[in-house]
C-alpha cells in the first residue's frame, strides 16, 4: 500500500508575530467598515461590473483598490478573522459557527469567537471610541457584538442569512434598547433598514464627542436574493443577454479601467460546477457551467429575473452608502473618516447553475414563468442565483465562494480616507489579507494591541497594516495561508500552490505564477516539483502553527508517493528503518506507527534526532546530544536488548532496549507526521519541517543485523 508523506516548514513567514503599530498624526478619524455579503470580485462598477454603483465608486475614484486582497472563502471565518486580525482557526472559527464543536478537531474549531482573540471595538474603546454593529454578525451569539466591545447593534446575530421581509426577527441591543427605527411590518426591508441604523449610529456617534467606529455588516447580496420588484425590473433586459456575453463585456471593462494591466490576466472558461448530488447540482454535477445559449428561453427568462434581484440588492447597498458619504459630507466629516468597503468571500455558486428555491441542499429549483416572473425575489421566496452567474461574479476568476481557487477568495477592497492617505485615485497591486484590517485600524487610530486582555492571553496579530500600501509603500514580504474544509491554499510572493475539493477528476496540488498567470489557468506543478515541494511544507507548518485541522495523508497524495505496508508488523520482533531527510532545522515527525498504548516514532526535538519506543504507555527515548541539520540518513532499530539510532556515519547511539512491542499497534504508519494519538512523547501531528526523500522499514536482513538482534 502506497503512504504519502506530509511535509511541513522549510521555511515560511507567517506575519504570527506582534505587528508593530504606528499612529497617525493629528485628530482620530472616524472609522466606517462596510462589509458587503457574497459579493463577487467584479460586481461592482469600479471593479468592471455592470451593475451601477455610483456612490461606492466615487469613494474608489478618490481612494485606493486593491487588486490582491484576500479572505477565508466564507461568510464567518472571513468575519472572524476580519474582527480579530487573525486568521480564522486562531479565533475559533475555522470554518463555521455551531454550537455542538467537535472534540476532535481542537480549539479552531470552537465555532464562535475564543477568549484568546480581542475584536476591534475591544481593541478601539480603550482607545475612546465608540463601537457601533448595523447587520449579520454570523460569529455567534455567545459571544454576540455587546459581549464582544459593541455599545450598540441593530440587526442579527445567529445566521448566516434571513429573510430580508421579517421585521420581528431583527432586534436592537443591549437587551431593553427601544428600536429608534422601526418600519411596519409591510415596509421593512432589512437593507435599507441597516442603511437606516447606520444613520443612526453615526449621529449617535457625532453627538457624543467622541471618535467613532461603525461597522455596517450588510446581509446583501447573499441569498435569498430578495429586492422589492420596482428596483429588480431595470435589470432584467441586462441579464437577458446572458452571462457568456457579460463576462466577455465585464473583462473588456476591468481592463479599460486599468484593473487588468496586462497579458497576464486571461478569462477563464467557464468554472466547473462542484460535484455534488445530481438534483442539488441541477444536473451539471462535475461539468462546466452550461452555455447561456443553450439554455431554452423559460430558463434564460428565469435566471436572468434571479440575477436582477441579485443586481438590485447590490443597488440597495450603494444607495446606503451614497446617503451616509452626503450626511458625512454636511457634517464635516468626510475627509477624517477612514471608510474601507470590501466583500467577505467569492460569489455563491450555491449550488447549481439553475439556483435552488426554499431549503438550501433539499434539491428543489422552481422554474418561474409568466405573471410568476414578478414574484421571484418577493415576500414569501428563498432562492439562490446559481453557479452561472456567480462565475459571472467572479470574472476573470475560477471557481466560487468555498473554494481556495482566486475566484473564491479574492475581493474587491476600497480605502478612502483623504486625510490619511490623501485621494490617490489608485490601483494597490500587493498582496493582502482580510486579517489586516485590524491592525490598518490600529495604525490609522493609535489604538494598542493588546497582549492581554480581561487577564486573558491574546494571540499575537497575523495581518500586517495596509496603510504603507494605501500611501504608496511596499508591504513587508510574507507568505498567507488558506484552508476552508478541505479546500487549502498558500500564496508566497508570486506564487501560489492551490489545493481543491469536490472536483470530478483526482485532486492533487496545483502550482501557479501569479505574476505571469493572475487567473490560475497554467499548472506549473509538474514543472517545478521542488517549488511545490517546499510550498506543501509551508502550508503544513502554516496550518499546523495557526491550528488547521486536515487530513495530511489524503490532502498531500501528489508530494511523495512511498510503497509501504502500513501495518507493518512490529509485534514480538526486531526491526530497523532508514530515512533521508533534508532540512535547514528539523523539527517534527518523520515517521510513526503506533499510538498511546504501542508504538515508535522517528523524529526530530529542536534539531536533536531522536528514537521513541512505547511499550504498553510508556515511552523510553533515545536522543542525540548535537542538533543536526541538512541532508542526513537516519537509522533506528529495536530489538530485545537494545535500542540504536545512528545519523550519517557517525558512531551509533544505544540504549537498553525496553523490550520488543509486545502487540500490533492499532494506528497505522504515518510519514512526515503522527496521524493520530502520539507515539512519541510530543503532542500529534507533530509535523516534520523539512523534506524527507525515502524512508523503509523491515527486520533484519543480513547475518550481522540478525546476530545483532539476537
Amino acid at each position: 500500500m502506497q503512504r504519502h508523506i506530509l511535509l511541513a516548514l522549510c521555511f515560511l513567514s507567517t506575519g504570527i508575530a506582534p505587528t508593530a503599530i504606528h499612529a497617525a498624526p493629528g485628530k482620530k478619524p472616524n472609522i466606517l467598515v462596510i462589509l458587503a455579503d457574497d459579493l463577487g470580485y467584479s460586481d461592482l462598477g469600479c471593479y468592471g461590473g455592470e451593475i451601477p454603483t455610483p456612490n461606492i465608486d466615487a469613494l474608489a475614484k478618490r481612494g485606493a483598490r486593491f487588486t490582491q486582497v484576500y479572505n477565508s472563502a466564507r461568510c464567518c471565518p472571513s468575519r472572524a478573522s476580519l474582527m480579530t486580525g487573525l486568521y480564522p482557526t486562531q479565533a475559533g472559527i475555522g470554518d463555521f459557527t455551531t454550537d455542538r464543536p467537535s472534540p476532535d478537531r481542537g480549539p479552531g474549531y470552537l465555532g464562535r469567537l475564543n477568549e484568546q482573540c480581542v475584536t476591534l471595538a475591544e481593541v478601539l474603546k480603550p482607545a475612546g471610541y465608540g463601537c457601533y454593529y448595523v447587520g449579520k454578525w454570523h460569529m455567534h451569539p455567545e459571544t454576540g457584538p455587546i459581549r464582544r466591545g459593541f455599545d450598540e447593534f441593530y440587526g442579527y446575530a445567529r445566521d448566516h442569512s434571513h429573510d430580508q421581509y421579517d421585521a420581528e426577527y431583527y432586534i436592537r441591543l443591549p437587551a431593553g434598547r427601544e428600536k429608534e427605527i422601526d418600519p411596519p411590518q409591510q415596509d421593512y426591508y432589512a437593507t435599507d433598514v441597516f442603511n437606516d441604523y447606520a444613520l443612526e449610529f453615526i449621529r449617535q456617534g457625532q453627538q457624543s464627542d467622541k471618535p467613532w467606529f461603525l461597522f455596517l455588516g450588510h446581509s446583501s447580496p447573499h441569498f435569498p436574493v430578495q429586492a422589492p420588484a420596482e428596483r429588480v425590473d431595470k435589470y432584467e433586459a441586462t441579464y437577458l443577454r446572458g452571462w457568456d456575453k457579460l463576462r466577455e463585456e465585464r473583462f473588456e471593462r476591468m481592463r479599460q479601467l486599468g484593473l487588468i494591466d496586462g497579458e497576464h490576466w486571461k478569462l477563464t472558461p467557464r468554472s466547473l460546477v462542484p460535484v455534488d448530488r445530481d438534483d442539488i447540482a441541477n444536473g451539471y454535477s462535475g461539468q462546466e457551467n452550461p452555455a447561456w445559449d443553450s439554455l431554452d428561453q423559460p430558463r434564460q427568462r428565469d435566471l436572468a429575473r434571479r440575477m436582477a434581484v441579485f443586481a438590485a440588492m447590490v443597488e440597495g447597498v450603494d444607495f446606503g452608502v451614497g446617503r451616509i458619504v452626503d450626511h458625512l459630507q454636511a457634517t464635516g466629516d468626510l475627509d477624517n473618516t477612514l471608510i474601507l468597503f470590501l466583500s467577505d468571500n467569492g460569489a455563491c455558486y450555491e449550488w447549481g447553475p439553475f439556483g435552488f428555491d426554499g431549503v438550501s441542499r433539499v434539491g428543489t429549483t422552481t422554474l418561474r414563468t409568466g405573471d410568476d416572473l414578478r414574484a421571484t425575489g418577493q415576500r414569501g421566496t428563498h432562492q439562490s442565483y446559481g453557479s452561472g452567474w456567480a462565475n459571472l461574479g467572479n470574472t476573470p476568476f475560477r471557481m466560487y465562494k468555498h473554494f481556495t481557487h482566486e475566484g473564491g477568495i479574492s475581493m474587491p477592497l476600497i480605502a478612502h480616507w483623504p486625510a490619511g492617505i490623501g485621494t490617490p485615485d489608485a490601483w494597490i497591486r500587493q498582496p493582502g489579507h482580510v486579517m489586516d484590517v485590524m491592525p490598518t485600524l490600529l495604525e490609522a487610530t493609535g489604538a494598542a494591541y493588546p497582549q492581554t486582555y480581561s487577564d486573558r492571553a491574546i494571540t499575537p496579530l497575523s495581518g500586517t497594516s495596509l496603510l504603507p500600501a494605501m500611501r504608496g509603500d511596499a508591504l513587508p514580504a510574507r507568505s498567507i495561508g488558506f484552508d476552508h474544509q478541505g479546500a487549502h491554499a498558500l500564496r508566497d510572493g508570486d506564487w501560489k500552490i492551490v489545493w481543491s475539493k469536490r472536483m470530478p477528476e483526482k485532486i492533487e496540488w496545483e502550482l501557479y505564477n501569479l505574476a505571469e498567470d493572475r487567473c490560475e489557468t497554467n499548472n506549473l506543478a509538474a514543472e517545478h516539483p521542488d517549488r511545490l515541494k517546499t510550498m506543501i511544507a509551508q502550508w503544513n507548518a502554516w496550518a499546523w502553527q495557526v491550528g488547521v485541522h486536515h487530513d495530511p495523508a489524503k490532502e498531500n497524495q501528489a508530494a511523495y508517493d512511498f510503497d509501504i505496508d502500513p501495518n507493518f508488523p512490529l509485534a514480538d520482533q526486531s526491526w530497523v528503518m532508514e530515512a533521508t531527510v533534508v532540512s535547514p532545522a528539523p523539527v517534527g515527525v518523520v515517521a510513526a506507527q503506533g499510538g498511546r498504548e504501542q508504538g515508535y516514532a522517528l523524529h526530530f526535538v529542536g534539531g536533536l534526532p531522536a528514537f521513541d519506543v512505547r511499550i504498553n504507555g510508556k515511552v523510553t527515548r533515545l536522543i542525540a546530544k548535537q542538533p543536526r541539520a541538512g541532508k542526513l540518513r537516519l537509522r533506528a532499530e529495536l530489538n530485545a536488548q537494545k535500542m540504536r539510532l545512528q545519523v550519517n556515519q557517525e558512531a551509533v547511539l544505544e540504549i537498553d532496549s525496553p523490550g520488543l512491542i509486545p502487540v500490533q499497534p492499532k494506528d497505522e504508519l504515518s510519514i512526515g507526521y503522527d496521524a493520530q494519538t502520539a507515539a512519541g512523547d510530543y503532542e500529534s501531528p507533530n509535523p516534520f519541517q523539512g523534506e524527507i526523500n525515502d524512508f523503509k522499514i523491515r527486520v533484519p536482513t543480513n547475518k550481522r543485523e540478525a546476530k545483532a538482534a539476537e
